[in-house]
């Protein structure tokens, strides 16, 4: 009995506080203006005025962070983050089948540091897109776009899949970067 007692009372405040507002005022626009910020003394989150304080920064919905260590980004967690820039413009765009032992095309031209985008408009199979160089693993499916960035470094870099013996049956190709 005691502690539902307590539980009304905690529950009363909590309703006082909700009610405490003026007339004129909506639940809406008093809360227009307070953005939640991490606290600068404490690093709680805390409620600021955006009017009373405008070097206010609010927390965004994913707080990512850097690394000192290494200088990676990851989350609050400490899971890596990769950042994908959505709508920017493939420098290289390459519509690719997968089959049964073959690419086709085999050989993808491109210049150093370009985005290159690759559909992979058909695919017989299961089959993976693999180039060794860069850590590139992709598992290709049909309808599926591959982007990824050429290496800095102009040469030759084969790509292949890495399913069983697809590759010594021909399932390659080469990423030529000039």
């Amino acid at each position: 009995m005691k502690n539902i007692l307590s539980l009304l009372a905690v529950l009363a405040l909590v309703g006082a506080g909700c009610a405490a507002q003026t007339d004129s005022q909506t639940s809406a626009e008093a809360n227009a203006d307070t953005q939640l910020v991490v606290g600068q003394d404490v690093g709680e989150p805390t409620e600021v005025d955006q009017e009373t304080d405008p070097n206010a920064k609010p927390v965004d919905a994913d707080v990512v962070f850097e690394d000192v260590d290494t200088g990676a980004t990851v989350n609050e967690d400490g899971v890596p983050v990769t950042e994908i820039t959505l709508g920017e413009q493939a420098d290289v765009e390459i519509s690719m089948e997968a089959g049964n032992f073959f690419f086709t095309p085999n050989v993808i031209n491109a210049a150093p540091g370009d985005l290159i985008s690759i559909t992979f408009t058909k695919n017989e199979g299961f089959h993976t897109f693999v180039i060794d160089e860069i850590d590139l693993d992709f598992t290709v499916a049909e309808g599926e776009v591959l982007n990824f960035t050429a290496p800095s470094e102009p040469g030759s870099y084969p790509f292949y899949c890495d399913i069983g013996s697809h590759r010594a049956f021909g399932m390659e190709g080469t990423l030529i970067v000039k």
